[in-house]
């Protein structure tokens, strides 16, 4: 009990920074606040994120929402802060049944918890006029076994290879041929040999390494039923072959213990890594901490076990929601909907935020794929939309009901560091059995 709780406090200050988008507001600017433009008339409603950034999205949809629906326009108060900190006061609203907000983002190692006590109200409805527009799995990944859905993500949040273009020259080595782990392993080598630098680096503070190579295998982290999974051979064979590329030399444990500290942003930035396996809306990690790798950096596919297999699976994400017991339930939801889903709302995702929109007709408007001005097209050698096109829909999520939330927490405290940093000789089915005892719920 006392290592399940230790467990969890240590993941509190994980989960603060595992999310997608921009970088939280700081702890003690946690009630940091952003409106629309304000109409007589209009209905107060108020929404409550983590991320500074979604603060001006979700007002400028409101701006947008009023101007296309002057019959019921909204007056929308956003507020900002902390991420675990807002997730707890967010949880503690809605066990109370008092003092939530109308709407939520709520990030995606939290949303189980909020699932499965039944604090959210589904969005069958509002989805329906959009689902043959959208992906649709990666609105259905916030549902339950029942077939309803209840939060509605900011991107596909498409995995894919970053690499470091210089690097990658030097040693001779053309992504475009690397499709199979054991391709990357070996292109790793050469990396290796003749720049000394490592091919890739694993966390072990979170879990996108290790996530998208078992989601590649079929595997999850919870069972068909909710319960934590991760003791399985699936599971202990990803470990197993992180371990040998470590113990190549070809991946290293990233600075900082993950890909969102400022350790691993300079180590990153100063070329010493030539690859990362992240999802697209990781472009904004570059633009914004890796100046001197713009123009350097090129997007390809994520290897994959075999050859013929699907290319392409989801990770990280944020559930937009509308919490249980607002005043003004279908209102939110409509405007929940159209803020996510429409067309523009997807392009300023895009263009401003970086994010690989679930919208596919964009992927095929020049606008949107070919624009000249856009931050992240220029920063890169290649075009991110070139692999959604290619991979289209057929798209792994992960499973994030029943224990989920508290499955988490325990994989990135204590999991990964075990083993590949503090116990990376143990076995890994015997140490995964460990950690799943650990795990509460």
């Amino acid at each position: 009990m006392k290592k399940a709780f230790k467990n969890a406090a240590a993941a509190a200050l994980v989960l603060s920074l595992a999310f997608c988008g921009a970088v939280a507001v700081n702890a003690e600017d946690a009630s940091t606040q952003g409106t629309n433009t304000f109409v007589d008339g209009g209905t107060e409603m108020e929404f409550w994120t983590f991320q500074e950034l979604h603060v001006g999205f979700w007002t400028e949809m409101a701006d947008i929402w009023n101007e296309q629906n002057p019959d019921k326009p909204i007056n929308l108060t956003v507020t900002t802060g902390e991420s675990h900190s807002l997730h707890s006061k967010l949880l503690v609203a809605c066990q109370n049944g008092e003092g939530a907000p109308d709407m939520a983002d709520i990030e995606i190692g939290y949303y189980g918890s909020f699932l499965k006590d039944g604090y959210l109200l589904p969005l069958n409805e509002v989805v329906e006029p959009y689902k043959d527009d959208v992906v649709m799995s990666r609105i259905e990944m916030y549902g339950d076994k029942e077939g309803n859905v209840y939060g509605i993500d900011f991107h596909l949040g498409a995995s894919v290879c970053y690499y470091n273009m210089d690097i990658m020259n030097e040693a001779g080595v053309d992504p475009a041929e690397i499709v199979t782990w054991d391709d990357y392993v070996e292109a790793g080598k050469k990396v290796l040999e003749a720049t000394g630098k490592p091919m890739c680096a694993v966390e072990t503070a979170d879990l996108f390494l290790p996530q998208l190579m078992l989601l590649e295998k079929g595997g999850q982290y919870v069972d068909e039923d909710g319960n934590p999974n991760i003791a399985t051979q699936d599971h202990a064979d990803v470990i197993n072959y992180i371990r040998e590329m470590i113990n190549l030399g070809i991946c290293e444990i990233a600075p900082g213990g993950g890909f969102h500290t400022e350790e691993w942003y300079g180590h990153l930035n100063a070329g010493d890594v030539a690859s990362v396996a992240m999802p697209l809306w990781y472009m904004g990690r570059f633009t914004d901490y890796c100046p001197d790798l713009a123009g350097k950096m090129a997007i390809y596919e994520i290897p994959v076990w075999n050859e013929g297999d699907t290319r392409e699976v989801l990770q990280g994400g944020t559930g937009s929601s509308v919490i249980k017991g607002t005043e003004n339930e279908e209102l939110a939801k409509e405007f929940l909907a159209f803020a996510k889903l429409s067309a523009e709302g997807n392009a300023y995702e895009w263009n401003i935020l970086g994010f690989d929109p679930i919208r596919t007709e964009l992927w095929d408007d020049p606008e949107i794929t070919e624009n000249p001005d856009n931050k992240f097209l220029a920063y890169f050698q290649t075009n991110p939309f070139d692999i959604l096109k290619k991979n289209g829909t057929d798209l792994t999520a992960p499973d994030i009901s029943g224990t989920y939330s508290a499955t988490y927490s325990v994989l990135v405290s204590t999991t990964y560091s075990n083993a590949f940093e503090f116990s990376p000789d143990q076995d890994a089915m015997e140490l995964l059995q460990n950690e799943q005892d650990t795990i509460i719920y």
